[in-house]
C-alpha cells in the first residue's frame, strides 16, 4: 500500500515538473513569435480562464517590455485582470498599469476601483502593492481618492504598508497641486514612525522633495526634532537612506551647529577652517557640540558598511564637518585606499581615487601610502590617470624620490601613450616641490627631448616651458642664468637636421626662444630667425606664425633698446639705426612673407604688427607692450583626456561641496530645538492588549441565516435576509466620506479578528476543537431521536438545516 502511494505521489510530481516546463517553454516559444501574431497569442491567453495561462501571458507581456518593446496594444486586455484572484497576476498587472496609465488614461481609470478595494485585503503584502500602484497611476483626477487612501494607509498597523505609503508621497506630490500642504503632514508623521524601515522610506520621499518646500524654515522643520533619533537610527537604516540620512545630517550640522574647536599644544584655541590646509600646526585637540558629537559616533559602526556609496557619504561628512585627525580617527583613509586600489570595479575604483584626490589637493594625509597608488598592467586608462594624478598629489620631500623614479618609467616604457603624457603631467606638476627637484626634472626633460616623438614630445615641451616661465620670474641670477641656458640648448635642438619635431613641438620651441630673448646678451634668436625665414614657406601654418611673432619680438626689444640708448627727442637717430640694423631688415623681410600668406589669420596679424611698429616710435610703447607682456606661470593639473572623466569628476567637486558654517553664532539655534518629537507609534491597545491575561478568542462572525443550537432542539428556526436598500445617487463629497469611514471600519474589525486570532494559544485552539466536535455529536443524536409528530416538511428542513451546520 505504501508503494503504490509513493508511485502516485512520484508520479504526480512528474506531471507538475512537466507541466511547469511546458509552461515556461511554451511561454519562451511566445516571446519568438513573429511579430505580426504575437498579439493574437498573448491576447488569447490574457483572456483565458485559467489562471496558469493568465500568469504566462503577463510573463510574455513584461518579457517584451524588458526587452524594449511596446506594450501598450495589451493595454484593455492586461486592466482586466486586475480582479484576479491570483497574487502573482495582480502583481503584474500592477506594474504594468504603473507604466502605461498616463498612456490610456480613461481605461486606466476602471482599474482605480479595484486597487483601491484591495486596501481592504488583511494581506499586508497586498496592501503595500496597493497603495504603491495607486500612487504610480499619475492621473490627476484620482488625486481625491489617492488622498483617501494615504491617509488610511498611513496609520496601517502594518510596517511594510506604511513604508509603501511614504514613497507614495513622492509620487503623488509630484503630481498634487493642492493637496501638498497635507502630503508633507503625512510625511512628518511618518518621519517620526516607531519602525526604522517606515522611517527609511519617509526619509527617501522627504529628500526628493524638500528643494520644493519653500523657505529654510520649512524645509528644515521636519528635521529639527528627528536629528537625534536618525543619529541613533542611522544604523538600522537601509544603505540608500544611510547615504541620504548622512547627506542631510552634514547638511544641517554645517547650517544649525556651532564649529568644532581646535587646540594646539601651545594653547591656541581655533575655529575649525572651511579649508583643511589653512590649519596652522600639526599637532591639536579637537572639541565637538554634544550633537555633532552623538552625529559623528552613530557613523563609526558604518565604517564598516559593503556599500561603497555609504562609505563615500562617510568621507564628504567627516570630510566636511571634522579636521584630519578625526578622518584618520574613522581610519577612512585606509578604507578608501583600500576600495580604490583593490576593487574589482573600475567604475567603483575610479569614485575612490577621485576622492582620494579631491581629498589630497587640501592634506598629505595619505602620504604614508603611496606605493598603493603605482600603476599596474591591469589598471585602465582612467584608473591609471587618477593614480598618476595622486601620486603627483601626496608628493612630498620625504617620498619624491621614489614617486619620480616611477612617474619616469611610466614616461618612457608604458605602452599606454595617454598614460606616458598623464606621467609627464604629474611630473611637471611635482616641480613644486623644491627648486632643486625643479632643476632635476628641467635637465631630465632636456634630454628625453630628441628621443621623444608625437604627443609625448609636445608634454615634454610643455613642461620644460612651464619650467623656464617658473624661473623667468625669480630675481636670482642662478635661475636666469638656467633660463638662457635651456633656451641655447632648445635652439640647437630646432638645428639639428637629425631630429624629426613636429610642427606644435617647433612652434613651442620658437615661442620660448622669443618670449625670453631679452635676456641674451648675444642674442642667438637673431640666428635663429635667419635660419628660419630661408624655410618660411615650406612650414606649416602654426610655425609660420611664430616666426612672424618672433621677428616682431626682436624688433620690438631692438626698438626699446634704441630708443632708451637716445631718448625721446632725438628720434631722426632712432629711425636711421633702426633702418640700417639687420633686425629692421628680418622684420621688413617677414611681414612681406606673411603678407602672402595662406592663412588669413596670419595675414591679418602681419598688417596689425606692420601699423604697430612701422608707424613711427610713437606707438613702440604700445607695440612693446603688447608683445613683451608678462605672461602669467600656468599650473599644470591633471589633463581631462575623457569628456565623461571631465563630468565625473565636476559632480564629484560639486558633491564635496556643502553649505557654509554659520558664521554669527547668535544665528545658530538653541539645543532645545532639537528635543525628540514623540514617536507615532500605530501599534498601541487600541490594536493589541496589553496584558495575557485578558487575552481571548475573538467570536466568530455568525451570518445572517445561520441558527442556533437552541432554535434547532425546539424547532424555532427562521431565515431572515437583510432588506436590500435602493441605490440612491450619492455627491463626490459623499462618495468619498462614505468611502473612508467604511473602509476604516473593515480594516479595524480586519485588524480585530487578525489581532485576536493570533493571541490564541496553541492549546486553546486543540480544545474548542474538541469541544466542536462535542457539540456536533450532540446535535446528530437530537435529529436521530427528534419527535415523530413533526410534519415531514418540518422535518426535511430541520436535516437540511443540521447538514448545513455541519
Amino acid at each position: 500500500m505504501a508503494d503504490s502511494f509513493s508511485k502516485i505521489s512520484s508520479m504526480i510530481e512528474s506531471a507538475k515538473e512537466l507541466t511547469i516546463e511546458a509552461a515556461v517553454s511554451a511561454s519562451a516559444r511566445l516571446t519568438d513569435t513573429p511579430s505580426a501574431l504575437r498579439p493574437q497569442e498573448i491576447s488569447k491567453l490574457l483572456n483565458s480562464r485559467i489562471d496558469r495561462e493568465i500568469l504566462n501571458g503577463m510573463k510574455c507581456v513584461i518579457s517584451l517590455i524588458s526587452r524594449g518593446e511596446d506594450g501598450l496594444p495589451y493595454f484593455a486586455d492586461v486592466v482586466k485582470n486586475v480582479t484576479n484572484s491570483n497574487v502573482k497576476v495582480r502583481q503584474l498587472v500592477l506594474i504594468y498599469l504603473t507604466k502605461y496609465a498616463e498612456a490610456e488614461p480613461d481605461t486606466a481609470l476602471l482599474a482605480v476601483n479595484s486597487i483601491q478595494r484591495s486596501l481592504n485585503d488583511k494581506n499586508p503584502v497586498s496592501r503595500a502593492n496597493s497603495i504603491r500602484s495607486l500612487s504610480g497611476i499619475r492621473i490627476s483626477s484620482i488625486i481625491p481618492i489617492l488622498m483617501v487612501c494615504i491617509k488610511r494607509t498611513s496609520k496601517d498597523h502594518s510596517p511594510l504598508v506604511r513604508s509603501a505609503t511614504a514613497i507614495s508621497i513622492g509620487k503623488a506630490y509630484s503630481i498634487s497641486r493642492d493637496s501638498k500642504k497635507q502630503l508633507v503632514e503625512h510625511l512628518t508623521d511618518l518621519l517620526a514612525d516607531s519602525d526604522a524601515v517606515v522611517v527609511s522610506s519617509a526619509i527617501k520621499t522627504y529628500y526628493k522633495i524638500r528643494a520644493d518646500l519653500g523657505s529654510e524654515t520649512k524645509i528644515w522643520a521636519p528635521i529639527h526634532g528627528n536629528f537625534r533619533r536618525f543619529c541613533n537610527l542611522l544604523s538600522q537604516f537601509d544603505e540608500w537612506s544611510q547615504s541620504l540620512v548622512i547627506d542631510l545630517l552634514t547638511e544641517y550640522s554645517r547650517k544649525f551647529l556651532p564649529r568644532p574647536k581646535l587646540y594646539s599644544k601651545d594653547g591656541q584655541i581655533l575655529d575649525f577652517p572651511d579649508d583643511i590646509s589653512q590649519i596652522p600646526f600639526q599637532d591639536y585637540d579637537v572639541s565637538f557640540d554634544e550633537d555633532l558629537q552623538l552625529f559623528l559616533d552613530s557613523m563609526k559602526s558604518l565604517t564598516f558598511s559593503s556599500s561603497e556609496n555609504v562609505i563615500l557619504s562617510l568621507a564628504k561628512s567627516v570630510y566636511l564637518l571634522a579636521p584630519p585627525i578625526t578622518f584618520k580617527d574613522f581610519h577612512l583613509d585606509k578604507i578608501l585606499v583600500r576600495i580604490g586600489t583593490a576593487y574589482d570595479d573600475s567604475q567603483v575604483s575610479l569614485s575612490a581615487l577621485q576622492t582620494i584626490a579631491l581629498i589630497s589637493e587640501k592634506d598629505k594625509m595619505l602620504s604614508p601610502f603611496y606605493k598603493k597608488f603605482y600603476v599596474m598592467p591591469s589598471d585602465s586608462t582612467k584608473v591609471a590617470n587618477s593614480k598618476l594624478n595622486i601620486l603627483s598629489t601626496i608628493a612630498i620631500e620625504d617620498n619624491f624620490k621614489y614617486i619620480l623614479e616611477e612617474l619616469k618609467y611610466y614616461a618612457l616604457h608604458y605602452p599606454n601613450n595617454e598614460v606616458k603624457k598623464e606621467a609627464i603631467r604629474a611630473i611637471g606638476k611635482c616641480s613644486q616641490i623644491s627648486p632643486a627637484w625643479s632643476t632635476t626634472i628641467l635637465k631630465w626633460c632636456l634630454a628625453r627631448i630628441k628621443d621623444a616623438n608625437g604627443e609625448t614630445l609636445n608634454e615634454l615641451l610643455k613642461v620644460v616651458r612651464y619650467l623656464i616661465q617658473q624661473k623667468s620670474e625669480s630675481r636670482n641670477s642662478e635661475d636666469k642664468e638656467a633660463v638662457l641656458k635651456t633656451s641655447y640648448r632648445m635652439s640647437l635642438i630646432l638645428q639639428d637636421p637629425s631630429v624629426d619635431l613636429e610642427d606644435d613641438a617647433k612652434a613651442s620651441i620658437i615661442w620660448t626662444i622669443g618670449e625670453y630673448s631679452d635676456l641674451q646678451s648675444g642674442s642667438f634668436a637673431s640666428d635663429i630667425l635667419r635660419i628660419l625665414l630661408k624655410s618660411f614657406v615650406n612650414e606649416s601654418e602654426p610655425v609660420r606664425y611664430q616666426i612672424l611673432v618672433l621677428a616682431c619680438k626682436i624688433f620690438s626689444y631692438e626698438l626699446i633698446k634704441l630708443k632708451n640708448e637716445s631718448g625721446d627727442n632725438n628720434q631722426d637717430y632712432v629711425n636711421e639705426k633702426l633702418s640700417n640694423s639687420v633686425e629692421y631688415k628680418m622684420f621688413q623681410h617677414a611681414l612681406q612673407l606673411a603678407k602672402y600668406d595662406s592663412s588669413y589669420d596670419t595675414r591679418d596679424r602681419a598688417r596689425m604688427f606692420n601699423v604697430l611698429l612701422n608707424t613711427g616710435t610713437n606707438q613702440a610703447q604700445l607695440a612693446c607692450l603688447f608683445l613683451q607682456v608678462p605672461k602669467s606661470v600656468p599650473f599644470i593639473n591633471a589633463s581631462r583626456n575623457d569628456d565623461t572623466d571631465d563630468v565625473m569628476s565636476t559632480k564629484l567637486h560639486e558633491y564635496f561641496t556643502a553649505t557654509e558654517w554659520t558664521s554669527d553664532t547668535a544665528l545658530i539655534p538653541p539645543a532645545s530645538i532639537r528635543e525628540e518629537v514623540p514617536v507615532k507609534n500605530v501599534q498601541n491597545p487600541a490594536f493589541f492588549s496589553s496584558s495575557n491575561d485578558n487575552r481571548r478568542k475573538s467570536p466568530s462572525p455568525v451570518p445572517v441565516n445561520a441558527i442556533s443550537s437552541d432554535q434547532f432542539v425546539h424547532g424555532k428556526t427562521q431565515t431572515t435576509s437583510a432588506p436590500k436598500t435602493p441605490y440612491q445617487l450619492q455627491s463626490l463629497d459623499e462618495f468619498f466620506g462614505s468611502e473612508e469611514s467604511s473602509s476604516e471600519e473593515i480594516m479595524e474589525e480586519s485588524e480585530d479578528s487578525d489581532d485576536s486570532e493570533e493571541e490564541v494559544s496553541d492549546e486553546e485552539l486543540e480544545s474548542e476543537e474538541e469541544e466542536e466536535v462535542e457539540k456536533k455529536s450532540k446535535v446528530v443524536k437530537t435529529v436521530e431521536n427528534s419527535d415523530d409528530e413533526e410534519s415531514s416538511d418540518e422535518s426535511s428542513s430541520d436535516a437540511d438545516s443540521t447538514k448545513g451546520f455541519i
